[in-house]
């Protein structure tokens, strides 16, 4: 790792190995039924969000040859190091720094596993999750933090620090830390799962907000734009507030004197009225994916386009199985 001017992405969450059948119809209980495929891939949001930056970087046109780019790390718990699991992993995230921030857990081989059950009758999917691996504490985050950032007696310049959220109590000593210890740094969090409420104490700490569809609609809002304007006075002065709606798009606002709104329809790809709908899984990671890296490689762009660029990424990922060459069919 370098310090200097250069800048840094570090993604915090969970990474999964995913187990993906998938098969006609969803099965009733004590049904025997044939499977039509079988993927077995590495899932978990913020890993899935590294590896299409990665992409992005790699194909981006307007990228300054000059520059060199933001260098991308992992911070996850993952089982030791030499294990085949954590071996996978690294695999496939190529250029994502790893061992010199995650946390290997001694004495555990398997990684957090789903087993995902795909329905092709109704692009609906199940999921079932196991994860034994002891959650990263506070106290980790920090000292991990305080060692990875540091080299040769110089701490970073740039650094952005996103966060899954799984624990909010958890999540919330950390960027609490951040913004005492690293007030440069800057910070995103995503507020998925509306179970999370504490998720929304930590929020009030970020630059970026992520919200979901269903973290709004279980607050009891119907709509993006009525969402995010009840959550001015709930985060911080000039944050940027995202929510996407599925088939209703999206909607950003950046809060601040001059409050600038953005709004885009769901992505159609031209040409391609009717196209299917193959695989939604980690579609929300594309986006917060495409919004992290408009964000940090292209602060020239507006945030309308900042926000086209980041939903149209995600409407190609759901007409596509994985995430292979998306950073090249944006452009």
């Amino acid at each position: 790792m370098s310090g200097g001017t250069e800048n840094h992405i570090v993604c915090v969450g969970a990474v999964y190995i995913d187990t993906i059948l998938t098969v006609p119809h969803f099965p009733i209980e004590d049904e025997k039924l044939r499977a039509k495929a079988l993927t077995r891939r590495r899932g978990g949001n913020t890993a899935n969000s590294l590896e299409v930056l990665s992409q992005l970087q790699r194909h981006d046109p307007e990228g300054a040859p000059h520059l060199s780019p933001t260098n991308l790390h992992l911070l996850a718990v993952l089982p030791e190091e030499q294990s085949a699991a954590s071996q996978f992993i690294s695999t496939s995230l190529p250029g994502v720094n790893i061992s010199d921030v995650s946390l290997f857990r001694k004495q555990h081989q398997e990684a957090a596993s789903s087993y995902i059950i795909q329905s092709e009758e109704k692009r609906s999917r199940t999921i079932v999750s196991i994860n034994q691996l002891p959650e990263m504490q506070a106290e980790e985050f920090i000292q991990q933090v305080r060692e990875f950032t540091t080299e040769n007696g110089q701490t970073w310049k740039k650094a952005w620090f996103h966060f899954e959220g799984r624990v909010p109590e958890i999540t919330l000593h950390c960027v609490r830390y951040l913004r005492e210890a690293f007030p440069h740094f800057r910070i995103s969090v995503e507020c998925e799962k509306p179970e999370r409420t504490g998720m929304s104490e930590v929020a009030r700490y970020a630059d970026i907000v992520f919200y979901s569809k269903l973290w709004a609609a279980k607050n009891g809002y119907v709509d993006a734009r009525s969402f995010l304007e009840a959550r001015r006075d709930e985060t911080r002065d000039g944050a940027l507030l995202c929510c996407t709606w599925g088939s209703g798009g999206a909607k950003a606002v950046e809060k601040g004197d001059e409050e600038v709104w953005a709004d885009v329809e769901a992505w159609q790809a031209d040409g391609e009225d009717g196209a299917e709908v193959v695989d939604t899984i980690g579609a929300g990671d594309t986006f917060i994916a495409g919004m992290l890296f408009a964000v940090n490689e292209h602060e020239e762009w507006g945030l309308q386009r900042k926000l086209e660029f980041a939903n149209e990424l995600a409407g190609r990922k759901v007409l596509q199985e994985g995430f292979g060459g998306l950073g090249r069919r944006m452009w």
